[in-house]
């Protein structure tokens, strides 16, 4: 049997690790002069962009794994030519997942009322629509559904590697 593995190269890892460093740049650099700014304009702009992009990242890696998860319940086998590359996409949804997390929580329990309106209690109270909503909208209510969040994603993770292992 031939063992065939993949080297990266030196040049490869270099301009990886630098590329790393200029990303985890800009991120201090944003949140220092958008999401630490006087200017509230200035910060719905850092906390907005955050958002979208944890969001769409965290779809990209779950459509992934949909993928997977369709192509081996329809028992198909036109995919493992190339199965490799949504598993390798997909291993990193936990990681996606808790910074999405991470950013919703910060914008809940950082009271970032730009962004979700029901978040300000003034604009509630007035609001009869989201006076209606409140308990959902409540801080309480929104922590329990991030623990079941988290608690789903672990269970479904552990099964998924008992399954890959076992095959």
């Amino acid at each position: 049997m031939i063992k065939q593995q993949f080297e990266i190269s030196a040049g490869y890892k270099k301009w990886t690790n630098i590329l790393l460093g200029v990303g985890g740049l800009a991120f201090v650099l944003g949140v220092v002069f958008l999401g630490m700014s006087k200017d509230e304009l200035a910060q719905t702009r850092f906390w907005s962009v955050l958002l979208q992009n944890s969001t769409f990242f965290l779809l990209v890696v779950n459509a992934s794994m949909f993928f997977i998860c369709v192509t081996t319940l329809a028992m198909g086998g036109w995919q493992m030519a190339f199965r490799r590359v949504p598993e390798a996409i997909s291993s990193v949804v936990p990681v996606f997942s808790i910074l999405a997390l991470l950013v919703f929580v910060g914008l809940i329990f950082g009271h970032k009322h730009n962004i979700y309106h029901w978040l300000d209690k003034e604009h509630v109270a007035h609001d009869p629509i989201l006076k209606g909503k409140s308990a959902f909208f409540e801080s309480d209510f929104l922590h329990g559904m991030d623990n079941h969040y988290i608690d789903t994603l672990v269970i479904c993770r552990c099964k998924d590697a008992k399954a890959i292992f076992r095959s």
